[in-house]
């Protein structure tokens, strides 16, 4: 005679990603909608890959992934050793605390402050005197940075305003204890796609998807659904596919008909659904 048995399942839900538990997953964002659009008007398929964030460059010029999508600053450090599609959206760094914090923020004070490793929020760490007196925490994802703070272990997170706005919303357990810090702004700063330093074929291939895409109303259409409409940034002038000579990167591309797309976790930008 079979006994009936109750099985009790617990499972982490990521934030506001999940609304129930599911064996099945799949992957959205901005970044995740626009990179899938821009595919299909190369006619290529998107290749998501999962990376560390902090090894980002070692697995682009290693070919494991073939750009680097997943809301990355455009710096003049990065475009040093990186080529860069025209930027797409803005951002800037915020700070976070408890909602209980109710210090100021200085160059004297000993604070443990969180960050992503190999991020603008640990530039925004490294170039600002208020927090010389500071430690930084680094996390592997912005996500672990805001968790430092939830648990208490860090006083501090740097992480990206359009992060920041998702993860901070009043339906998330973020946004019931935590806070943006509105008295501290640093400069605006602009979302690109990251390529390998001579794929320049490849991104005028890019850039051209993203500027129809733009021009077509897709981009907006896809920044609606993700509360994003405010930061997207219409495209540059950039050096068309026609005016390179060199086409080997887009060669590369087109012949194995795939995309390698390196990404983390980083809602609204790209999450498991």
């Amino acid at each position: 005679m079979k006994k009936n048995r109750l099985v009790l399942l617990a499972c982490t839900l990521p934030l506001l990603a999940l609304s129930s538990c599911s064996g099945e997953t799949s992957l959205k964002g901005f970044d995740i909608d626009l990179a899938k659009a821009c595919c299909l008007k190369l006619n290529v398929e998107a290749d998501f890959q999962l990376i560390n964030w902090d090894n980002k460059e070692i697995e682009l010029n290693a070919k494991n992934i073939d750009v680097i999508w997943n809301g990355f600053t455009i710096t003049d450090e990065r475009k040093a050793s990186l080529c860069f599609s025209v930027p797409y959206m803005e951002n800037k760094q915020v700070v976070i605390t408890k909602k209980t914090f109710n210090d100021t923020i200085d160059k004297d004070d000993k604070y443990q402050v969180a960050v992503e490793a190999g991020s603008a929020g640990s530039d925004t760490f490294d170039d600002n005197e208020m927090f010389k007196s500071s430690t930084k925490i680094e996390t592997t994802d912005q996500v672990s940075a805001l968790t430092e703070v939830l648990s208490g272990t860090s006083d501090v997170a740097i992480i990206d305003s359009v992060m920041a706005g998702y993860y901070l919303s009043s339906s998330s357990s973020y946004g019931d204890k935590l806070m943006i810090q509105e008295a501290y702004n640093f400069a605006s700063e602009d979302y690109g796609i990251g390529f390998r330093k001579d794929d320049l074929a490849f991104a005028a291939k890019v850039n051209g998807a993203l500027t129809t895409l733009y021009t077509e109303g897709t981009t907006l259409n896809i920044a609606n659904t993700y509360g994003l409409s405010k930061e997207i940034k219409e495209p540059e002038t950039f050096t068309s596919f026609a005016d390179i000579d060199d086409t080997s990167s887009w060669d590369y591309i087109s012949k194995k008909g795939k995309i390698t797309i390196g990404y983390t976790i980083f809602a609204p930008i790209a999450f498991k659904a």
